[in-house]
């Protein structure tokens, strides 16, 4: 069953990937103000969707909000609901590696009412000129994460 429901997610991050391009939407472009790779250029992560397993999916329709992530200089992580501050934290990158893969990872605290691990795995992606942000929790095989989905709005 936990097999099943990484496959779900798995598949519906493909079909979220392919939607449809935005007038807002481009590639982050490396610049004198990137710091990573969640931070490069002047724009935020755009939220479209976050699974729960067995309790649905949340996007900013069914929960009255739009929310953003800005990943900055010194690894400060600003989340924005509708385009206002919310909190701010700081957040780390890193790799998990195992015998047969590696995998990017990003450390930040969640807020508690879109729960996700503090761990999140990640993967950019980029198909008609949308960059695309997922970030899968920890827990997700196990049934106790999230699998979200981002688009970038360059600014």
């Amino acid at each position: 069953m936990k097999a099943l429901l990484l496959a779900v997610a798995l598949g519906c991050a493909a079909q979220l990937a392919t939607g449809c391009k935005h007038d807002t939407d481009a590639e982050p472009t490396s610049t004198s103000t990137s710091y990573d790779v969640l931070a490069k250029g002047a724009g935020h992560w755009e939220w479209d969707s976050s699974a729960f397993g067995f309790a649905g999916t949340r996007t900013p329709a069914t929960v009255g909000f739009t929310r953003q992530l800005v990943f900055g200089e010194g690894n400060v992580l600003n989340v924005k609901r509708n385009g206002k501050q919310y909190y701010q934290t700081s957040y780390q990158l890193s790799t998990r590696t195992s015998a047969t893969a590696s995998e990017p990872l990003v450390t930040y605290v969640n807020e508690t009412d879109l729960y996700n691990n503090d761990v999140k795995a990640y993967t950019l992606s980029q198909q008609n000129g949308r960059q695309t942000l997922v970030l899968m929790g920890e827990q997700v095989p196990v049934d106790g994460g999230a699998f979200e989905t981002y688009h970038w709005v360059a600014e």
